[in-house]
């Protein structure tokens, strides 16, 4: 078997074990086991970037997601008081909870309909200019023309909607606290 054919089916392992584990991810019902599936599927996915030759990529793909995360939705987990079956305690939520609820679902739904509608209308009038897979690919100088120039729209989305999942494991911590009666 010659290397570039031992790449290919090794690519191949990498994007199975990440599928997979991807679906592991989503069907555990213990939040925690579903965080140690997630961290498998991104280095499964990290390691598609290095067959790639993207490095880079595939440092980041490590650190920021199977990083920093994986430790933000454990640490949520945490503070979401989860029991050994993955089901959540003081769940039971209050009428302007629901009204609550129901705000943060609309404006959600407003916010997916605009980042999808601008990034869309985006592609239809500029399309992306593929780059050469030569040198610089997958390189710290070419994702950030990317990031930064093109995807700029989404990678602000992106950096909201990481934000608001913030604010909503800080709000969602502090009604458990209300409600089990620790104060504010």
């Amino acid at each position: 078997m010659t290397g570039t054919h031992a790449a290919e089916w090794l690519f191949y392992a990498f994007a199975a074990l990440a599928v997979f584990s991807g679906l592991a991810t989503i069907t555990r019902r213990n939040p925690v086991v579903a965080a140690v599936w997630l961290v498998l599927c991104f280095v499964a996915v990290a390691g598609c970037y290095v067959l790639l030759s993207a490095t880079f990529l595939a440092a980041i793909q490590v650190l920021v997601y199977a990083g920093a995360l994986v430790v933000l939705f454990v640490f949520v987990i945490m503070v979401l008081d989860v029991d050994d079956s993955g089901a959540a305690k003081h769940r039971g939520p209050s009428t302007t909870a629901t009204l609550g609820y129901a705000a943060a679902v609309t404006a959600g739904a407003g916010v997916l309909v605009w980042v999808f509608g601008g990034t869309l209308a985006r592609q239809v009038a500029i399309p992306p200019k593929p780059l050469p897979a030569g040198a610089g690919f997958g390189s710290a100088e070419s994702v950030g023309r990317l990031l930064f120039g093109h995807n700029l729209f989404a990678f602000e989305a992106v950096s909201l909607l990481l934000l608001a999942a913030v604010i909503g494991a800080v709000v969602v911590a502090r009604s458990r606290r209300e409600h089990v009666g620790e104060g504010p």
